[in-house]
């Protein structure tokens, strides 16, 4: 393997950030101190120039580079170079030596041998494993004493990518974090790689959730020169709650939010796109060289592929038949919807084969992914996978859409053309660069995006300015006039709350439960109840009246259990309503979608947990709300048609209101 591919060592040759980083961490006498990457030593050689008497612990992958450094510091009694792998080190795993200063700029993205990834796999279950930065992040941490400091510079993309969730939960409940520096990658010499931007995260390891969740975490952005990390009063500062970011959609440092968008993106009773439309990334040949063919050769990157022979083109919609099968004539090839910042409405440039051959070897190939095919030739809305510092839409419109697209398919078509014209505001683009800041829009992203439902007024003053936008496109007219206008629009709608839909009297905001607070009030269980003692002769036993019942929605994937009455376990969603009184929880009713409630459960014991306890691939930090169910009885006779009442997840009430009410089910 590839030696460069294999360290990713980019060695940290800046004086300005190695005086930044050393002077955030209080060194003392005779401190225990890590350098988990040693590289050439620069951190080091900082670190003795300020605390000379500190025990210093360097640990370095590679060979060359460790005997370098025995060399160089042979002399320093009090320094120790191991030729080891940080990650997979016994120390590092079993925590066996604890430190009280780590300081480093380990490794991004290094490629692993498959024994080394399987190792990785095994010991870091619930990280993502492919990105060496957030392992050391997460390893290093582990191996801080209590009040410990650690600073790394690192990529930022660990703030805000879904698939670093688990490594902000860890850091977010096990630490205190100080202080986030943001700053382009270009501040960094000689560095040459595809992130871009770079982070310096300075934390303290701390034990107590509740203080956790009580710091203030200070982010420094918009540096106008590496100089000014020294300088505490450069460039903007904001300071935000560590709880807030923690609850907070994805648990992601929105860092380039206003607090007004902050509050929208989490506000639990608004709706997100991902609540009303499907999110799905489309269609790959496996060899697009082969199956994919440009109108002509103007098209960008046509030269590639063979163009296709008007011949060919089918013109006419498909059936469902040939959607699933294949076409059986001539003209099998389909336009199909491909990458590219285009807004509203894509020419049909590209065509893929959907011959029945074609068909039945992407259904045999490998390398072919026929993804979320039943979203295939659809009314939606594509968006590019890859965007510019805007998010544009434009109709997939019955087409083939490609896997660098996310299609988004409402649930309710008629609300496409309102759909496209949000998509393509400035309000869309600034929410989408809060939740995520990178230009990587997977549909996990898109989900998050708040959805404010407007009023007829609004909404149909959308649509028409999108209509008229998509004729004067195609016709060649200029568009700019109806697009100020829509962006105006949905700026009073999202900021100002301006032309909401009003459905009569305004419903109760319920505010999410949380789960720390009950964790920090209820440590163990928050009640037992006594088991049901079942009458003599088989007779059904009583229900107390008086008692409080949760009637709460399954979702699919648990239904199965329920419908035979098996469940012994339920766990709630990341979303709980703060108005339910947990304390006088007794009995249970779980909400099967399309059915209703049938089955009453007693709740032995209410709980805090994690979602990993029944599924141990699951976030060991995605706390939830645990309920130990016992089946009692079925109390209908069929299953009642009931409204949830709360969210449309949850109803709250007591054996005596549910029963009085039943006649209005």
């Amino acid at each position: 393997m590839n030696e460069a591919l294999t360290y990713q060592a980019y060695y940290t040759k800046s004086d300005p950030i190695l005086n930044y980083m050393i002077g955030m961490l209080h060194f003392r006498p005779q401190d225990s101190v890590l350098e988990p990457c040693g590289g050439d030593g620069v951190f080091v050689d900082k670190i003795l120039e300020k605390s000379p008497s500190s025990n210093i612990f360097i640990y370095e992958l590679n060979p060359v580079a460790a005997g370098n450094l025995r060399s160089k510091y042979k002399k320093d009694s009090n320094v120790f170079v191991k030729e080891t792998d940080t990650l997979l080190d016994g120390d590092v795993v079993s925590c066996s030596h604890r430190y009280d200063r780590i300081i480093g700029n380990p490794p991004y993205g290094a490629r692993n041998d498959e024994h080394k990834k399987a190792a990785l796999n095994r010991l870091y279950a619930d990280l993502y494993t492919k990105e060496s930065y957030t392992l050391f992040l997460y390893a290093c941490t582990r191996c801080l004493k209590e009040n410990g400091e650690l600073s790394f510079i690192i990529p930022d993309t660990f703030l805000s990518l879904h698939r670093h969730l688990a490594i902000r939960k860890f850091l977010l409940t096990n630490t205190l974090i100080r202080e986030l520096a943001l700053f382009p990658s270009s501040f960094f010499p000689g560095v040459n790689f595809g992130y871009a931007n770079l982070c310096i995260i300075t934390l303290v390891k701390s034990s107590d959730i509740d203080k956790n969740m009580r710091n203030t975490i200070t982010i420094r952005t918009d540096f106008s020169s590496v100089e000014e990390l020294e300088n505490s009063h450069a460039g903007t500062t904001k300071r935000i709650s560590q709880k807030n970011i923690y609850e907070g959609v994805g648990s992601a440092f929105m860092f380039n939010s206003t607090d007004r968008l902050t509050e929208l993106i989490n506000d639990a009773s608004i709706q997100k796109i991902g609540d009303i439309a499907s999110c799905v990334t489309g269609f790959y040949s496996g060899n697009d060289k082969k199956y994919l063919h440009p109108i002509d050769e103007s098209i960008k990157n046509a030269k590639k592929y063979t163009c296709a022979h008007e011949s060919q083109i089918r013109i006419t919609s498909l059936t469902d038949e040939e959607k699933s099968q294949g076409i059986d004539s001539q003209q099998n090839l389909v336009p199909i919807v491909k990458g590219g910042n285009v807004e509203y409405i894509k020419p049909n440039n590209w065509f893929m084969d959907w011959s029945i051959q074609a068909i039945n070897e992407y259904r045999n190939s490998k390398k072919c992914r026929f993804q979320n095919s039943t979203f295939y030739f659809r009314k939606g809305i594509g968006i590019p996978m890859i965007r510019s510092s805007k998010l544009t839409g434009a109709l997939i419109d019955g087409r083939l859409f490609d896997q660098s697209i996310v299609g988004v398919f409402p649930k309710d078509e008629t609300w496409t053309l309102y759909l496209l014209g949000f998509i393509n505001s400035a309000i869309c683009s600034e929410l989408i660069n809060a939740i995520n800041p990178s230009t990587n829009n997977s549909a996990n992203y898109i989900k998050k995006i708040p959805f404010v439902k407007p009023d007829n007024d609004i909404r149909n003053k959308v649509e028409n300015l999108v209509k008229e936008i998509i004729t004067s496109i195609e016709e060649g007219d200029d568009v700019s006039v109806a697009k100020i206008e829509l962006d105006d629009l949905f700026s009073k709608l999202y900021i100002d709350r301006i032309g909401m839909e009003s459905e009569g009297t305004p419903k109760l905001s319920i505010k999410q439960l949380n789960f720390f607070d009950v964790l920090q009030q209820y440590p163990e269980n928050i009640i037992e109840n006594a088991p049901v003692v079942l009458p003599a002769k088989k007779q059904e036993p009583d229900v107390e009246m008086d008692k409080n019942v949760l009637i709460s929605l399954v979702k699919n994937d648990n239904v199965e259990r329920y419908l035979d009455q098996s469940a012994k376990i339920y766990y709630t969603g990341k979303r709980f309503p703060s108005t339910v009184a947990l304390n006088k929880l007794y009995y249970f009713m779980p909400y099967i979608k399309k059915k209703g409630i049938r089955d009453l459960y007693l709740i032995k014991i209410a709980r805090v947990g994690t979602r990993k306890e029944g599924q141990p691939d699951n976030d060991p930090y995605d706390f939830r709300l645990v309920f130990e169910i016992e089946f009692v009885k079925k109390l209908f006779k069929d299953y009642e048609p009931v409204e949830l009442e709360i969210w449309h997840s949850f109803t709250d009430t007591t054996m005596g209101n549910l029963m009085s009410n039943k006649e209005k089910f």
